[in-house]
């Protein structure tokens, strides 16, 4: 489970900025937090901010930390890294890239993080930490110099000398079966991110995922069931596809060749919805059913077509990274996808949801904790800001325990994170 994130140097970000999941003392939503030994972790972080204010960067930031990690035992040694610093000062850009974050592992706390530039890491760490223990280091790189704990660290003993000036140590040390850093890199694979505006790039991963678990189908209609979607079930369909090309005219054999061999053995995924029927007095009378890509509203094939990422994360305890979550769905679709997150009986694994939205209705503590809540926001350099409304004196809460002023504040500008008009 993440626990912080801190970034500086990057995009939008001239100086460092963190994104916590670590649960403060507020008292509300208290079942939803995720005890793991003496952490308190949230499941849910939302940020809001106006259009250009870098909140997405936020999101991008992890994705990046996220891809140098994974990529970089593949780079040869002259590639360079993908290197986007802060460029609206006349310093940053001479200046590294820096990532770290803070994860928890089983019982263990590990802290990750290294700097770089377009050329190479210039420092890269790890630390542990486990419980009623201190925190100690297991290695820490500067420039080609390595300090490595023998007693704590001892998979990374003699691997220095093969670390590339342009590649992570950690990359490494997990490539030659190293098990702390093996571990590390699992919780790397189990982040997933998305676009909330273009989730048909995830159809081909959701569809995969129903032909793999097709036993498990009503797991996954529980999932969708849960979310109200308006149709009865979810029927997933396997068909073989190779012997429908013999249907392309002769005339384009070359064509047909090459298809026939790409999908020889394939199988085609379809995934239909059933919905009720009803006579003249509103009276159940049968089930009719519809291709779900042609006949589903745009929301409904939204939630389908992610519904794998969203899947895998529930199930294994994964992250779930989606910018502008609410694009399409109504509100009420989008608080209930929170609340499967945010509810401990339908995430027992401890998943994980960081999205960007401007869905105004989530500003409320029924939803919502407040240090859930982050804002972004340019400041004077044009450099983003990363805050949270934890940060704010607390307003009173009625009798209710709801705040309906919250989202009314914010839209006034007492948060911050709005656009101004001239």
């Amino acid at each position: 489970m993440l626990l912080n994130f801190s970034v500086k140097n990057y995009r939008s970000f001239r100086d460092e900025v963190t994104l916590s999941l670590a649960a403060s003392s507020e008292r509300t939503h208290s079942k939803a937090i995720h005890r793991r030994g003496a952490a308190r972790v949230l499941p849910v972080a939302v940020i809001y901010g106006a259009n250009s204010s870098g909140k997405t960067n936020v999101l991008y930031a992890l994705r990046q930390l996220n891809h140098v990690v994974k990529s970089s035992v593949k780079l040869n040694p002259s590639d360079p890294l993908d290197f986007e610093p802060f460029f609206l000062d006349e310093n940053s850009q001479d200046q590294p890239t820096q990532f770290e974050i803070e994860i928890l592992i089983a019982d263990t706390r590990y802290r990750y993080g290294f700097e770089y530039n377009a050329e190479r890491i210039c420092r890269e760490w790890l630390y542990a930490k486990q419980p009623k223990e201190r925190e100690f280091n297991l290695f820490i790189r500067v420039g080609d110099e390595f300090e490595i704990s023998a007693k704590r660290f001892p998979e990374g003993i003699g691997k220095e000398v093969a670390t590339l000036p342009n590649r992570l140590f950690l990359s490494l040390v997990a490539q030659l079966r190293g098990t702390i850093c093996q571990q590390i890199m699992e919780w790397f694979y189990r982040c997933n991110f998305l676009s909330g505006m273009q989730t048909d790039a995830y159809a081909g991963y959701s569809m995969q995922m129903f032909n793999q678990h097709l036993d498990g189908e009503e797991d996954a209609f529980n999932l969708f069931n849960r979310l109200n979607l308006g149709f009865n079930n979810l029927i997933v369909s396997k068909r073989d596809i190779s012997g429908e090309l013999d249907r392309i005219p002769s005339e384009f054999e070359p064509i047909r060749t090459r298809l026939k061999k790409r999908l020889n053995a394939k199988t085609w995924v379809e995934v239909h919805t059933t919905h009720t029927i009803y006579d003249r007095d509103g009276n159940p009378i049968g089930e009719r059913t519809f291709n779900s890509d042609e006949m589903e509203s745009e929301g409904t094939k939204k939630i389908i077509e992610m519904s794998g990422p969203l899947f895998a994360a529930i199930k294994a305890g994964g992250i779930l990274i989606v910018d502008e979550l609410d694009s399409k769905l109504h509100p009420l679709l989008t608080r209930d996808i929170l609340r499967l997150f945010m509810d401990p009986e339908s995430n027992p694994s401890g998943a994980q949801l960081i999205f960007t939205t401007h869905d105004t209705n989530l500003l409320n503590r029924n939803y919502l904790r407040r240090d859930q809540i982050w804002f972004t926001e340019k400041n004077a350099v044009s450099s983003t800001d990363l805050y949270s409304l934890a940060e704010f004196r607390d307003t009173p809460v009625g009798n209710s325990g709801c705040d309906p002023s919250l989202a009314r504040e914010y839209i006034a500008g007492r948060y911050g994170a709005i656009p101004y008009f001239s």
